[in-house]
């Protein structure tokens, strides 16, 4: 038994050397298989300038490239970039202490979403988040998605990411 699927290896290493584009739509396609994930957005950290911009979407229209977010005492950057934890809101009661847009993803359609810090070296580099149904975050979902996070931190390799 390999540690790593043979195939998707093959896979990443091709959109790896293809460049960010190529492997966030790899990365994307991961995490839509989740059960119940219907979006993926990528936060990528710009500390000097204290913002997040977002660096990829399974979802253009509605989550477009280049938002930015402030890295701020909110308590969205507090638990993400300082204490570096996810933040996991299985429902919009959950979701609303650290998500201020909570009403407008409910009105979308989302009940749930989770945002995992890509941690390295110690630093925060950004996050993946993904939205979805309410009670997708079952243990089960949760170990699936810890599997994922690795991998997913080869999209923070890229030198100047943030500024894509």
């Amino acid at each position: 038994m390999s540690a790593l699927d043979p195939k998707l290896a093959g896979t990443l290493t091709a959109a790896l050397a293809a460049g960010p584009g190529p492997l966030l739509d790899v990365l994307n396609g991961l995490f839509l298989k989740l059960p119940g994930v219907r979006t993926v957005t990528w936060l990528a950290a710009l500390p000097a300038k204290k913002i997040t911009r977002r660096i990829g979407t399974s979802d253009p229209q509605n989550f477009p490239l280049g938002g930015f977010d402030p890295i701020d005492e909110a308590a969205w950057s507090r638990r993400i970039y300082g204490e570096k934890l996810p933040i996991v809101g299985n429902t919009p009661a959950e979701m609303a202490p650290y998500i201020p847009e909570t009403d407008e993803l409910v009105q979308m359609g989302y009940g749930a979403t989770l945002c995992a810090p890509i941690v390295i070296n110690g630093e925060a580099r950004g996050t993946v988040n993904l939205l979805g149904d309410a009670n997708i975050f079952t243990p089960a979902l949760l170990a699936e998605l810890n599997a994922l996070l690795p991998i997913a931190a080869l999209i923070f390799t890229f030198e100047g990411i943030g500024a894509r």
